[in-house]
């Protein structure tokens, strides 16, 4: 088996999320990268958790923990790029851009920088960042870093370091495990729907031939099975974890 294909079978077949960062670190050390990190940007609903910087990471502790009293990730130019694209990208490349860049005030050109030089002293040095998207917005990202800086770059190791990446960011996210979706009835997938398309409680009960207060009723359950106080927050948490699909309402209400 090649390198790429032992690592991506190590870490599938890995049980535990120590395991499979344990396996993920070997095959980074491979490349040359032996600092590594891996965050949950945006909380993740799908599995439970929210947002975590280091969630699993070989980065020094005490630059975790000063990064984190900080609030570097205002100011830090990876976070910014991973935040904006999943494209990989050699960590220094976004330095240069932001440097050369004329519509970037100073200021934060040079908290920018301040970052990644104390990154630099810290040991988190030269690195690559990638990041995941899920299709519920959910974004986590990966920070590979070594020690010193190379001027050398490498975009075939690149590609297969994205690869594994992925299978690591898949694998550990699985071991979560789904969160199980509470059990709304159809009746209150109704409302949801009807709410989705910005009807009143007046226009649901009309529309589904009940009353109001019955609809309130509705609203009460579900508020309370999406431990949500809001109509459009249950109503956007329904749309964001597929409860609902409104795009499927048919036009059956005229006024």
């Amino acid at each position: 088996m090649s390198t790429i294909e032992t690592a991506i079978a190590s870490i599938q077949n890995a049980i535990s999320h120590e395991e499979t960062f344990s396996h993920f670190n070997m095959a980074m050390a491979y490349y040359g990268y032996n600092n590594n990190c891996y965050t949950l940007m945006t909380d993740h609903p799908s599995i439970g958790q929210e947002a975590f910087h280091g969630l699993a990471t070989s980065y020094p502790e005490d630059w975790i923990k000063y990064y984190k009293e900080k609030e570097y990730q205002k100011v830090d130019p990876v976070w910014d790029r991973l935040m904006q694209k999943t494209s990989p990208f050699y960590w220094d490349d976004i330095v240069e851009t932001i440097k050369n860049s004329v519509q970037i005030e100073e200021a934060k050109k040079n908290a920018s920088q301040k970052v990644m030089d104390q990154a630099q002293e810290a040991g988190v040095a030269d690195g690559i960042g990638i990041s995941f998207v899920s299709t519920l917005g959910e974004i986590a990202g990966i920070g590979l870093s070594k020690e010193r800086p190379e001027p050398s770059k490498n975009h075939q190791e690149m590609a297969e370091i994205y690869l594994i990446s992925t299978v690591f960011h898949e694998k550990y996210l699985s071991l979560f495990g789904a969160v199980e979706k509470p059990q709304i009835s159809p009746r209150e997938k109704e409302v949801l729907l009807w709410s989705a398309e910005g009807k009143t409680d007046w226009e649901i009960a009309e529309i589904i031939g009940i009353t109001v207060p019955t609809v309130r009723f509705h609203w009460n359950n579900i508020f309370k099975k999406l431990q949500v106080n809001s109509k459009i927050f249950a109503t956007t948490m329904a749309i964001r974890d597929k409860i609902i699909t409104p795009q499927l309402i048919r036009p059956t209400y005229h006024k």
